[in-house]
């Protein structure tokens, strides 16, 4: 009877289950972002528990990212590996694997407790003293931005920055020239070119962290108090610049550097120098171009290359979408000819630099242009043809007006056809 009784219960679940299945007839499958488990945290306590070596690894960079010097963590009683290897292992690939960790701490310690059915660790984080703190290291994922971070970095005076960037294949000499690069688009930011040094730590893949020193070469008070004269200078004011065009802003900005300063090839190299002092060399007359550019609302860049093989700085500035070399050390002494609005093959005669690095410059304007249009000077004459004497014939075999050559046979007047007898 009982056997009777377990069947007829088995049959009667197995008839529930069927008729039961069509409401499971539709496969469902959610699909969300992944995101990598984290380690357990027991709220009540504050205190971390970790499963396995990959969320052990997980809570200690949590602890150095936080600057926590001082905390626990408990492993589950199910902890999956062997604690006491597990944390050395963890405390080692944290420190060698992670830039961050890497780049600010100095040693990771810990006592292992056995506490009724789990284990505990007591953490202590000692870090580096003499690199930032890990709450002051700024985050990316990606290097983009990382001018305008820079750009603030300038503008607040600082002298230090650490930025952990996840996904970077930028290397040290790349992040010194965006550094420098950033500088030289805007160098109002600082009286002078800063010093630049940048160390980069490498961690798993392609996570980079850079730490970018400048040394600003004066005393901060110094650095603003030159800041301030140069803000304070209005080169243009009372000119009605938005009445002229590209051309001649350009222009206004040659002749103003021109007239107010010297270039001495032996004269400093810093925006201040050129326009506050009025003196400097090839270096110092092109950060200040590109300032008074930037006033007028023009795009300018520096140019680093040779003149007569010898290291050399100009500029290149846009002009109604086209691209001219500027050499403002040239316009100061007066050779706007050989200075100002310049093509690539012009510039060549005497210039060399890295073509692909800047774009070509082959608009069709000249400083010659734009005095004639101007009205300042007349037009050139064509070029005059070619005499007979010129070009080497005699006066017997210059062809004579309404004559036309034939090769090998005699001359005939225009217009007349040979006769030809049948």
């Amino acid at each position: 009877m009982k056997r009777l009784a377990c069947l007829a219960l088995c049959c009667t679940m197995l008839f529930a289950l069927c008729g039961c299945g069509s409401m499971f007839s539709e496969e469902y499958v959610v699909v969300g972002e992944y995101t990598p488990p984290a380690p357990i945290s027991d709220s009540g306590e504050g205190r971390i528990t970790v499963t396995d070596l990959y969320g052990l690894r997980l809570a200690l960079l949590g602890l150095v990212s936080d600057g926590v010097r001082e905390s626990s963590i408990a492993f589950d009683a199910d902890y999956e590996g062997e604690i006491s290897e597990d944390m050395a292992s963890a405390c080692w690939q944290v420190r060698t694997q992670d830039a961050l960790c890497a780049y600010c701490v100095e040693n990771i310690s810990y006592d292992l407790t056995k506490i009724v059915n789990y284990t505990e660790a007591r953490i202590s984080i000692r870090y580096s003293d003499a690199v930032c703190a890990p709450e002051e290291v700024l985050r990316r994922t990606y290097s983009s931005g990382m001018d305008e971070l820079v750009r603030k970095m300038m503008t607040a005076g600082d002298t230090r920055l650490a930025v952990l960037i996840s996904s970077s294949y930028t290397g040290e000499e790349g992040m010194e020239e965006l550094v420098r690069n950033a500088y030289r688009e805007e160098p109002i930011l600082s009286p002078r070119a800063p010093e630049i040094s940048v160390m980069m730590l490498s961690g798993s893949g392609t996570q980079r962290l850079y730490e970018i020193d400048l040394d600003y070469g004066m005393e901060e008070a110094e650095r603003q108090r030159r800041l301030e004269e140069l803000h304070a200078l209005s080169p243009f004011e009372g000119m009605e610049i938005t009445g002229l065009d590209e051309a001649h802003r350009a222009l206004a900005a040659t002749l103003w550097l021109s007239e107010h300063c010297v270039y001495d090839p032996e004269g400093n190299s810093d925006l201040y120098s050129a326009l506050i002092r009025g003196c400097a060399d090839e270096e110092g007359m092109a950060f200040a171009f590109v300032h008074l550019c930037t006033l007028l609302g023009l795009d300018c860049r520096m140019v680093y290359g040779q003149r007569s093989w010898e290291d050399y700085c100009w500029n290149i500035v846009s002009v109604d979408g086209d691209y001219y070399h500027v050499a403002p050390a040239v316009c100061a002494g007066g050779d706007l000819d050989g200075g100002f609005l310049i093509r690539d093959e012009l510039m060549w005669e005497d210039c060399r630099w890295d073509v692909s690095a800047y774009p070509p410059c082959t608009g069709e304007l000249s400083w010659y242009f734009l005095q004639v249009q101007d009205g300042l000077i007349e037009p050139e004459p064509p070029a005059e043809e070619e005499t007979a004497e010129e070009a080497g014939l005699s006066g017997e075999e210059t062809p004579q007006e309404g004559i036309i050559e034939a090769d090998g046979e005699d001359a005939l007047p225009a217009g007349e056809e040979e006769e030809i007898n049948p």
